[in-house]
């Protein structure tokens, strides 16, 4: 399959048309991590968006652990709230499980933030497309029309984000 057919499949590039599609083709970069791998980590340098071509990445965080957030991973765990788990590598919280047409590192990109905020992880063999900041940069500079198409795309899917924390914390406050 060819790459702007791939690109048509990609969430966060919904709704822009072939000329765009054909500009964003341009810019990106195939890269391909096996099962373990580490896509960055928290602090590493932000290098861009990824878009996950096929795979699964798993986005989580680094949790400091004393009593008290010991006895919140019990309530956590026992509400089904959110998943926390002791890894080789600490206690863990998972934010995103990420399969095929989904993306992320964009709001490190959009942000400006020069350092990522937690860990992703490639759970299945994955092949991603990376849109380098710098490039991110450049469509935003040449085509503010295709950048206002892929921002609407953020702004939709961190709303649904919200929406399911929101509930997530409703849950663990009040049980329900």
């Amino acid at each position: 399959m060819s790459v702007l057919a791939e690109l048509k499949r990609q969430m966060l590039l919904d709704g822009l048309d072939e000329a765009e599609l054909q500009s964003v083709a341009q810019v990106v970069e195939p890269i391909n991590f096996s099962r373990g791998d580490s896509v960055f980590r928290e602090n590493e340098p932000t290098l861009g968006v990824y878009l996950i071509r096929s795979g699964e990445v798993e986005i989580s965080r680094k949790l400091p652990i004393d009593l008290k957030t010991k006895m919140l991973i019990t309530v956590r765990n026992t509400q089904n709230c959110c998943e926390i788990r002791k890894t080789p590598y600490g206690w863990r919280q998972v934010f995103a499980k990420l399969l095929d047409g989904q993306f992320f590192g964009e709001l490190s990109v959009i942000e400006g933030k020069k350092k990522h905020g937690a860990d992703a992880e490639v759970i299945e063999d994955a092949e991603l497309y990376l849109i380098r900041s710098d490039k991110f940069a450049e469509i935003e500079a040449s085509a503010p029309s295709t950048m206002l198409k892929i921002l609407r795309v953020v702004a939709r899917v961190s709303s649904k984000n919200m929406r399911y924390l929101d509930k997530q914390l409703l849950r663990l406050l009040i049980g329900i």
